[in-house]
């Protein structure tokens, strides 16, 4: 196996010595190789070829070729975008979304490279991973696609974050102080300890009208923080991580402050 790169060659070495130590790195004159030993291991040789060019492939190539597709098959300019778009990328490839079917790549891949493999006696890794990407390219367009996709509807979400956080700064409701208890579920009150009926929270829509909350469910912990658009927001609870009290501390932030539940005055 040739490398034109130690570091190609380094990852390679410790992925396939991972299972059994058959192998041994050289430096050459113009490049770098991972031999087998012992050619009797063959059989054995074969899958951790396939298994460590895969590892490699994955950590070497994949995110340059997402960042090629995304610059001339998709035309994104703006680096910062680029860069997120790429992180989300690696996120799908921990946890793929729900609901979401992405191309099976490493599956094309491992079967081009299994083939690829039972032809060749010398494997020089720059031209294997060139034809790699040409075999996936198509994939790889629909799956960048799918990622850009997930990306757009992260944009839109955080642009509606802004709007709910410019409402609950810059409109005055006349609501001075909200206090939120976790109890079981998160429950309102007013500053004097009046827990906040629905009705008043649909009054307040009408009086208050924003189209960032206009279709918010009533249900929805969130809601009435932002119908209501307290000046302060005083948060009771003792759980570390909630995605609901996360939110309203990004919305809120300094309005807003974490009290343990015990402090709760009513």
């Amino acid at each position: 196996m040739q490398f034109s790169k130690r570091s190609d060659a380094e990852i390679f070495y410790k992925a396939i010595v991972s299972e059994q130590e058959l192998w041994i790195l050289q430096e050459c004159t113009d490049h770098f190789q991972v031999k087998l030993m012992n050619a009797s291991c063959n059989e054995t040789a074969y899958v951790e070829s396939v298994r460590a060019f895969i590892q490699l492939i994955r950590k070497r190539k994949m995110l340059g070729w997402m960042e090629g597709i995304l610059k001339f098959g998709y035309h994104f300019e703006d680096a910062e975008e680029i860069q997120r778009i790429l992180e989300i990328g690696q996120e799908f490839e921990e946890k793929p979304p729900r609901g979401i079917r992405l191309p099976p790549i490493y599956q094309y891949l491992r079967s081009y490279i299994q083939d690829y493999l039972l032809i060749k006696n010398v494997v020089v890794f720059d031209e294997l991973s060139a034809l790699c990407l040409e075999n996936v390219y198509d994939f790889l367009i629909e799956y960048t696609g799918r990622v850009i996709d997930e990306y757009k509807q992260e944009e839109s979400y955080q642009m509606l974050v802004d709007s709910w956080r410019h409402r609950v700064h810059y409109k005055d409701t006349g609501v001075q102080l909200l206090h939120l208890v976790d109890d079981n579920g998160l429950f309102y009150f007013h500053y004097e300890g009046n827990p906040i009926s629905e009705s008043e929270i649909k009054l307040y829509m009408k009086q208050y009208p924003d189209p960032s909350i206009a279709d918010l469910p009533l249900e929805w912990p969130v809601t009435t923080a932002l119908v209501l658009a307290p000046d302060e927001l005083i948060i009771y609870s003792d759980q570390s991580e909630d995605s609901d009290l996360d939110l309203l501390m990004r919305i809120f932030e300094e309005k807003a402050s974490w009290r343990p539940k015990r402090q709760f005055p009513f």
